[in-house]
């Protein structure tokens, strides 16, 4: 493919050749085109494959989609249980659109093989999957939290090593920077934070795979004076906004005596500044008993920070105006999908007014980068719904919702993709 453009279009038979694009172009265009368009066109040629693999080109690409959501990004969900060891359950889709996904065996940086009982997956963003276990320590003085980091793909995960602060809730943020600079390594960076500790005194650390150690351990809430000694994390699946470094866990504050409270809790991994926000009450249903599991942390495609409330009529998304960083927190409501929307496309197991509404709908998963809602329906098993589509999918049927369903589903990033293909 050449990298000029003709200044005359030659005849040959009476039929017009058409121009070569240059290269610059040809980048432009694949850089703003869906994941399988920009694998195929590294496939085309070996002059593209070396443009298309370059750390340069990765950039462009997470330019063009760091606010907006890619559905073929989201490739399958890893599912545990206590009883039974890990296992992958890829997405169905069309073949003309699927992301074919290996994934090999699991073993360790010291070649270890990780036990199916024991090990479980918290964490995923960007291609990797962070698993943790919990061990008693050595000394007996308490639990450890062990964990490791890795690709399902390509097999190869690193134990990680022990953090001072025993993690309740694991948030993944990964860069597109290159690891070892000058060494020809072409794997991503990443932190990991980890959430721990009994409130108030909630502690905060943080892994970077650069240095390979943890820094401090910190109490990141306590500075928040305003805050209610009766808040808690409610729910400790957090969304990450705002450059891509900033994490947000949904906060519980309640009593006995009033309806339940909820608000939003972050913090800037970056500079370690916490900040709360609060959720007004026409945002929740009118319930008296806690609705966490009715409640779900999400953005939207535009990258604000929003709120998933299963209703009755279906379910509607609250986004925040503004971040809280100096003005005042609004938050805007508009109905997602609405009650036949939800069933319309699903195999239903019973009458289909007994399957939706807050007592019958769980909300248990939002990724990120493809903008996927996992959820689940008594009468209709898991579902799926994308935010940028509004499509439905019915991943699997169920009569009743799994209070304790464990799952991490998986989502690839362009970046890493093209991180892992070879160049010529």
């Amino acid at each position: 493919m050449g990298n000029h453009i003709h200044k005359a279009w030659p005849m040959e038979n009476g039929i017009r050749e058409p121009p070569d694009l240059p290269t610059e172009i040809l980048l432009d265009i694949v850089s703003r085109a869906d994941l399988v368009t920009v694998i195929r066109c590294a496939a085309a040629s070996k002059h593209l494959r070396r443009h298309i693999t370059d750390p340069s080109f990765r950039r462009r690409l997470h330019d063009h989609h760091a606010d907006g959501f890619v559905p073929a990004l989201l490739v399958g969900i890893f599912f545990h249980h206590i009883d039974e060891a890990r296992r992958f359950v890829p997405l169905p889709r069309p073949s003309a659109n699927k992301l074919t996904l290996s994934l090999a065996p699991s073993n360790g940086g010291d070649g270890g093989y990780f036990g199916p009982y024991t090990f479980r997956p918290v964490a995923s963003r960007a291609g990797l999957v962070v698993l943790s276990r919990n061990r008693v320590r050595r000394d007996a003085t308490g639990t450890l939290d062990e964990l490791c980091v890795g690709s399902p793909v390509t097999g190869r995960y690193a134990y990680l090593p022990p953090a001072a602060v025993y993690g309740y809730s694991h948030v993944l943020l990964a860069g597109d920077e290159e690891d070892g600079a000058g060494t020809g390594r072409s794997s991503s960076s990443f932190r990991l934070l980890v959430l721990g500790g009994a409130w108030p005194h909630r502690q905060t650390q943080i892994f970077s795979s650069r240095t390979g150690r943890w820094g401090p351990d910190t109490e990141p809430f306590a500075s928040l004076d305003d805050l209610p000694n009766d808040s808690v994390i409610a729910r400790y699946s957090a969304v990450v906004v705002l450059r891509g470094v900033v994490a947000h866990w949904l906060c519980y504050v309640g009593s006995l005596s009033s309806p339940p409270g909820y608000g939003v809790l972050s913090i800037d991994a970056g500079t370690g500044v916490a900040a709360a926000v609060e959720i007004p009450r026409q945002c929740l249903p009118w319930r008296r008993h806690k609705v966490t599991e009715e409640l779900l942390l999400a953005r939207s495609a535009e990258g604000r920070l929003a709120l998933l409330v299963a209703e009755c009529l279906g379910i509607a998304m609250w986004t925040l105006s503004d971040d809280g960083g100096g003005g005042t927190a609004s938050w805007a409501r508009r109905l997602v999908v609405d009650r036949t929307g939800l069933l319309g496309s699903a195999k239903l197991l019973y009458d289909p007014l007994g399957c939706v509404g807050p007592v019958g709908t769980q909300l248990d998963w939002f990724g990120e980068a493809s903008g996927t809602v996992l959820f689940q329906v008594s009468g209709a098993g898991i579902l799926l719904l994308n935010l940028h589509t509004r499509e439905i999918s019915q991943f699997s049927q169920g009569v009743a919702i799994n209070r304790s369903l464990w799952c991490c589903p998986y989502e690839m990033d362009l970046a890493s993709v093209l991180a892992a293909m070879k160049s010529f």
